[in-house]
């Protein structure tokens, strides 16, 4: 620790070992013209050097004072070096993508992460120029030169030595040695007074010769921000900045990282028209002495805070103050100050509540919430100090109810940050964890106090999960370097930044069990002390305070804090329990694992953390509370480390009653029922046989783990019905809900929880998705009927049977009321389709949705029902309900339009269930039309949320129609044209989670080269650049098109080019082709659906009867084995080794491959058979699902008779049963085809592995025709798929294709006539003395009249043949087993 400490003293990279002491801002703000004229006064604590590092960006600087003299400067600005974008024509597949993207990405974080602006003091500046004068003046005019040319330029040296230079490790080489000489005088100098002041630096006087003289300097920079676009933002007459990373640099000069704190002195002159609202106290605002039109506003902020945590506001804006007398101000702009008074009635609640909690008071003076609209915004919160700016739209009026919860939420974690985040800071980087997870904690404790228990219980309990199903790898470590310092601060973006946020709560709420609430609270108030020396934080401190303060051992923290906080995955247990009656003891089976990888992800680059999932075990005792007839009881009896494996003992409390046998009594009924007999303590028992109600495992979730837990159904039903724990309520309906058979007591008892009024209203609508999910016809939708029961009884009048007009006032019934719809909406009968019941539901609470008289809006309300309209499945039955539900949505959408509606929800609602309507339906509705009717909502007139959602929608339908490569072209494109930050990170967001969902890891043509090197102009140009969100996104798109995880994680710090990895990305792909067996891949089915027309059979290839049953039974084997003497010739196989493609059979150890027997054959018996992949897609049907009958040939090889060397085996699948017994596939005349030296099998494909493959099916021309092959069927597709809908073309194919079927007809008469009889089969010998093989009977014809059913058997011959080899050494031995057909029992 002690070498990291001095490390940070040298501040390398960090303003050269500088110290920032003090900074004052002054700016003066043209709204009119985007201009911003200013200065920064920074004192600084200089290093012996006399240099200072900088960043800036974005901005013109005029001149730069050191202690009032002017001096030179150094300023390479990094946004000019974003457009020099390299060339990527090198790139070839997407893993160099990939690693482009890497090295483009990283090189921009880390070249942002370096001071760019050196400032070298006026004594050091004019010492250089006196000695290139007395030395050399031609050279001192030659320099000065330079320095006119280059703008301000010092000495014409390299960047990387400027930098070391202003670190103290390097000497410029542009001064003489004269100078040098001079300099070190100065230090002997210097030296010798110090050792004349001091008499311990005289006796240490090598160390003091090496120490740097420090003095304080005041640096005076003046600049000019022109039309800003990046860090602070002009939209309309609303000027704002937002906290992204590294970009407080971009709108004024500061040493740009969080280690750097210091107070800040701001002064901001606009026009009187506007307020400016920045950081800290607002000392006084004064009219500009030479523009009376102007106005300066004073803010001082005493905290010492980093650059990152300075806002500014400027506009037309409303300050609403609160009432509560609290020191807030709540700032908007006019048209939502009603919304703001009804938002923020709620704030003193939370600020109260931490100050209570904490002991001490808000420590950065006036606290400040200003909303602005969203299309403005970058983020829906941007943090600042005493300061935050949200978007508009979490405000809402009293009529508004669904954003209640979520917004106060909201501004409470905002509020929770300023204590933890901003007054308190991060000591480095790997402790950023610590702050995010003590703001979440406070978060936690408002939503517990005026939110409810449940409500906080609930929500953790959710995101534990969510926590538990992300945290699998080293990316969510807390506090790893490789997973926090080494990733430039992105690691709080995107969905592992939430999941490390989540993940860190949960570890201090765990430590809060283990040493109690009073002692967590007096940590933090600890923390946040006033009277604290420091106001940072780190992991190592707040360890050294759980030990002091908490009481907690030393060796549990030396456990804890390296396996929940260093390291990656949480605890997985799997237990059952079984019930021994003789031992009145609970045996309880346990099975451990962890959620982490054990060994690091081979697709990824392995450098990061490498503790994933090594540790045995983590600390600590799991408590299982068992529920007995006499009451609960818990046992803290299960280990957290142990064996995978274990059996965990729990003795049982309670007692079982003898069993009485039961005597009749006097007045007694005589059906033996009695009224009087107490039933009670038998409907609490599971059985007679067992004391048990029901077990839970850690009831308190005083561990993040997953637990899987079984136990009987009738336990889980009495959890749910007995237990008052929100938690377990959850647990117990998602295990009723994964039941694979459902009984009637499961639904009942989900309908009465869904019925109980004084169950939380959360878990409620958990009941009712599981009555939707479990509604089957095995079950007579006995769900269905639960839930639309449910909602007429609450909201239909029973005399007329229609619903009553809106009435909100419950709000947790509102809630549960208004999630039915969805639910009736999942409900599915057995054909996969929506029942009609719950079509005609939905449409009649949409047809009768009445709002007169409700005090509260209905706009979630009819959104509710619109998006359950999207999730029905329309079948025969419910088609005849599409137009009246179209209907509705075109009032409502044309109704929203006519009077806008809360932030646009209902028509967004619209807009994305017409594209889901549009999507189900594309096979028989063209897609055009509706892209016609979203595409105008993309206008800029329309609000901003909708708007994103018709961009959002359009790309869905592209990617449905053409594809993903489609589908992100038509994103650059949107990205392009949105002004909007917010909205274009949002399209990065949604592409991103399309891209996880549709890439296929082994097709490699799903994406073009020409759309990915798109996208990485994107990621190095200037729009991303603006947006570090966006970029963040776009390069995470691109990590997911490759295969890879969306993070930074395990990134090298030096990419190899693209060029080199172009090469070393080719051999590995050439090596993986030959040892690597490549499974055959099943036919793509065509994205077009056919036709009504298409899919009857006289549209297409007549198939078998034998080819539509489902066997049950046993099926034939039949097994031809085709054995060579040993003097046949192995040297021309090579010669006669085909071209295939297949799958390894399973069975055999050589290759192998599958062909199908059941389709149309082409030709006469006698005619060769076609091994061409011309017509794949029409004869071979090996994936087909339907096919019944299956071949598969095992070395193939195709050679004529003298050198057969094979080994056949044919399976029938075809059900005897059901079929008549003569409507069999001929089998293939093997003999005929073994005689013809240039025979084929039609349809064979094989695979190969390792060096079995012949060459040309490894060779570079095999890959290119593939290739060549795949883009032509994709053509041929797309261009099939474009004329679906053209008549003329459709009329030609069904001509086509009824010639077809007459010619296929005719030739199967043909071919029947000429066979011989099934009493008499045609048998064939070829030379050599081969024994007879069955020829196969006449496929059946078919025609307009039925077929009639012939009684003549296939007979096949069970002769074990043998070839005479005596004549010629090369003929075979054929050996022919028949296994009879076995069929099943009727009862099985």
């Amino acid at each position: 620790m002690a070498k990291a400490r001095k490390q940070k003293g040298d501040g390398s990279g960090t303003g050269g070992g500088a110290t920032v002491l003090h900074q004052k801002l002054c700016l003066s703000i043209d709204m009119e013209n985007q201009l911003i004229y200013g200065y920064t006064e920074i004192k600084a604590l200089l290093a012996e050097n006399d240099t200072f590092a900088l960043h800036a960006d974005n901005m013109t600087i005029r001149s730069i004072l050191v202690d009032g003299e002017t001096v030179e400067f150094d300023y390479s600005p990094h946004w000019k070096n974003e457009t020099d974008q390299p060339n990527w024509s090198s790139i070839s597949c997407l893993n160099t993508v990939a690693d482009a993207a890497c090295s483009t990405y990283t090189s921009s974080l880390n070249r942002e992460a370096t001071p760019n602006l050196i400032v070298s003091s006026e004594r050091s500046i004019k010492s250089m120029i006196e000695q290139q004068l007395d030395e050399n003046s031609e050279k001192y005019e030659e320099n000065s030169g330079r320095l006119e040319k280059h703008g301000g330029k010092t000495i014409q040296t390299s960047y990387d030595q400027i930098v070391n230079g202003c670190n103290g490790s390097a000497v410029e080489e542009g001064i003489e040695n004269s100078a040098v000489e001079e300099g070190k005088k100065k230090e002997k100098e210097k030296e010798k007074e110090e050792k004349n002041g001091n008499e311990k630096s005289k006796e240490n006087g090598n160390e003091t010769e090496n120490e740097k003289v420090k003095n304080i300097k005041l640096v005076h920079i003046d600049y000019i921000l022109e039309k800003a676009e990046t860090g602070i933002h002009f939209v309309g007459n609303v000027m704002h900045s937002s906290n992204q990373i590294r970009r407080a640099h971009c709108w004024f000069p500061c040493v740009d990282t969080a280690t750097q704190r210091c107070p800040f002195d701001l002064e901001f002159t606009v026009s009187t028209d506007f307020i400016a609202v920045s950081n800290g106290d607002l000392l006084y605002q004064v009219l500009s002495k030479e523009d009376p039109s102007k106005k300066t506003y004073v803010y001082k902020l005493n905290t010492p805070v980093s650059a990152q945590w300075i806002s500014l506001v400027v506009g037309p804006l409303e300050i609403l103050l609160d009432r509560n007398d609290i020191n807030v101000s709540h700032i908007c702009l006019s048209p939502a100050l009603s919304k703001l008074q009804n938002t923020i009635a709620f704030f003193h609640d939370a600020y109260s509540c931490y100050e209570d909690y904490l002991a001490a008071p808000f420590p950065l003076g006036l606290y400040k919430q200003i909303f602005l609209p969203s299309e403005m915004t970058v983020l829906p919160a941007s943090l600042g100090a005493s300061m935050c700016i949200f978007s508009s739209d979490i405000l809402h009026d009293e009529k508004v109810i669904d954003l209640i919860i979520g917004t106060r939420i909201k501004l409470a974690y905002a509020l929770a940050k300023q204590w933890f985040g901003i007054y308190t800071s991060a000591e480095e980087p790997n402790d950023e964890w610590l702050l995010d997870g003590l703001a979440g904690f406070l978060t936690d404790l408002f939503i517990k106090r005026y939110l409810g228990n449940n409500e906080a219980r609930y929500r953790r309990f959710k995101a534990n999960h969510t926590v538990c199903e992300s945290d699998v790898s080293g990316a969510t470590a807390l506090s790893s370097t490789a997973a926090s310092s080494d990733l430039y601060g992105t690691q709080t973006i995107g969905s592992y930044g939430k999941v490390r946020s989540l993940k860190a709560v949960a570890v201090l709420q765990m430590l809060e069990k283990q040493m109690g609430p009073d002692s967590f609270r007096k940590i933090l108030q600890v923390i946040v002390a006033p009277n604290r020396a420091s106001r940072t934080l780190s992991t190592k401190e707040f360890r050294h305070l759980a030990n002091k303060v908490g009481n907690l051992e030393r060796p549990f923290l030396k456990e804890f804090f390296p396996r929940w906080i260093e390291s990656c995955g949480c605890p997985v247990m799997r237990l059952g329990i079984s019930y021994s009656k003789k031992r009145n003891m609970v045996e309880l089976a346990v099975s451990r694992g962890c959620t982490g990888k054990a060994t690091p992800d081979p697709d990824s680059h392995t450098n990061g953390d490498t503790r994933e999932g090594d540790a045995p075990g983590w600390p600590g005792m799991m408590s299982v509370r068992v529920h007995e007839t006499d009451g609960a009881y818990d046992h803290p009896v299960l280990p957290m480390a142990g064996e995978a494996l274990q059996v965990v003992e729990i003795q049982c409390h309670s007692k079982l009653a003898a069993k009485r046998v039961w005597k009749s009594k006097k007045n007694t009924k005589l059906d033996g029922s009695d009224d009087n007999i107490d039933t009670s303590n038998q409907e609490n028992r599971t059985s007679m046989d067992s004391p048990l109600l029901w077990i839970r495992v850690d009831p308190e979730m005083e561990y993040l783990a997953e637990i899987h837990f079984h136990q009987p159904v009738q336990m889980w039903i009495n959890q749910l019905e007995k237990d008052k724990d929100v938690i377990s309520q959850s647990q117990a309906i998602s295990a009723l809900e994964k039941l694979p058979q459902l009984s009637f007591a499961v639904i009942n008892a989900l309908n009465n929880f869904l019925n109980d009024t004084k169950a939380f209203w959360r878990v409620r609508i958990e009941a009712a998705y599981a009555l939707a999910v479990t509604s089957s016809e095995a079950t007579d939708l006995a769900g269905l009927l639960h839930l639309v029961k449910f909602y007429k009884s609450r909201r239909f009048d029973s005399d007329i049977g229609m619903p009553r007009p809106n009435d909100f006032h419950d709000v947790p019934e509102y809630f549960v009321l208004e999630a039915i719809p969805h639910a009736v909406a999942l409900v599915r009968s057995s054909d996969k389709n929506s029942p009609k019941g719950a079509i005609e539901f939905i449409l009649q609470l949409l047809k009768y949705n009445d709002n007169n008289g409700n005090v509260y809006s209905d706009v979630y309300w009819l959104s509710a029902m619109v998006l359950a309209i999207g999730e029905l499945e329309f079948g025969q039955q419910g088609t005849g309900f599409l137009p009246s539900l179209l209907k509705r949505i075109d009032r409502l959408l044309q109704f929203d339009n006519f009077m806008p509606g809360y932030n646009g929800v209902l028509t967004v609602s619209c807009i994305r269930t017409l594209a889901r309507i549009a999507r189900r339906l594309s096979s028989s509705v063209s897609l055009d039309p509706i892209r016609e009717l979203i595409a105008p909502f993309r206008d800029m007139d329309k609000p901003w949320k909708v708007r994103i959602e018709a961009s959002m929608v359009l790309i869905d339908l592209e990617l449905h129609h053409k594809g993903l490569d489609a589908a992100l072209l038509l994103f650059l494109k949107y990205v392009d044209e949105e002004k909007s930050l917010r909205g274009a990170t949002k399209l990065a967001v949604h592409i991103l989670r399309i891209c996880q969902a549709n890439i296929v890891p082994s097709a490699n043509d799903q994406i073009n080269l020409t759309t990915l090197i798109g996208l990485l102009h994107l990621l190095a140009g200037t729009k991303a650049y603006n947006n570090v969100f966006l970029r963040h996104h776009v390069f995470c798109i691109l990590q997911v098109a490759a295969g890879r995880s969306p993070t930074l994680f395990g990134v090298p710090k030096v990419v190899t080019p693209p060029l080199v990895v172009k090469d070393i990305c080719s051999d590995q792909h050439t090596k993986a082709d030959s040892s690597i067996p490549q499974p055959s891949k099943p036919q793509e089915p065509s994205t077009s659906t056919p036709s009504v027309r298409e899919v009857l059979p006289t549209s297409g290839p007549t198939k078998d009867a034998d080819n539509i049953s489902n066997c049950s039974e046993r099926r034939n084997v039949v097994k031809i084995r085709v054995k060579l003497t040993a003097s046949s010739s192995k040297a021309s196989d090579a010669d006669h080794r085909g071209h295939f493609h297949g799958g390894r059979n399973e069975n055999e150890p050589g290759p192998c491959s599958s062909m199908s027997v059941d389709a149309p054959m082409v030709g006469t018996a006698n005619e060769p058979l076609n091994v061409s992949n011309h017509n794949i897609e029409e004869q071979n049907s090996c994936h087909d699902r339907e096919s019944r009958m299956s071949a598969s040939v095992s070395t193939v090889k195709l050679l004529d008779r003298h050198d057969i060397s094979r080994e056949l085996q044919c399976t029938a699948d075809s059900r005897l049963d059901a079929l008549p017994k003569n409507q069999f596939s001929p089998a293939i005349n093997l003999p005929e085809a073994l005689d013809k030296p240039g025979s084929q099998l039609e349809g064979v494909s094989t695979s190969y592995e390792g060096n079995q493959a012949p060459e040309s099916v490894n060779g570079v021309e095999t890959k290119e025709r593939k290739k060549k092959d795949k883009k032509d069927k994709k053509r041929k597709r797309d261009e099939k798929r474009l004329k679906k809908d053209d008549p003329e073309y459709l009329e030609k194919k069904r001509l086509k294709k009824e010639k077809k079927m007459e010619k296929e007809l005719a030739r199967k008469q043909l071919e029947g006539e000429g066979r011989a009889t099934p009493e008499q089969p045609k048998t064939v010998k070829p030379s050599g003395s081969l024994e007879v093989l069955p020829a196969r009977p006449p496929a059946p014809v078919l025609s307009a009249e039925p077929a009639a059913v012939r009684s003549s058997e296939p007979q096949v011959s069970s002769k074990e043949t043998t070839v005479d080899t005596a004549r010629t050494a090369a003929k075979p031995r054929i050996k022919i087993k028949v296994k009879p057909l076995v069929r099943k029992p009727e009862g099985n």
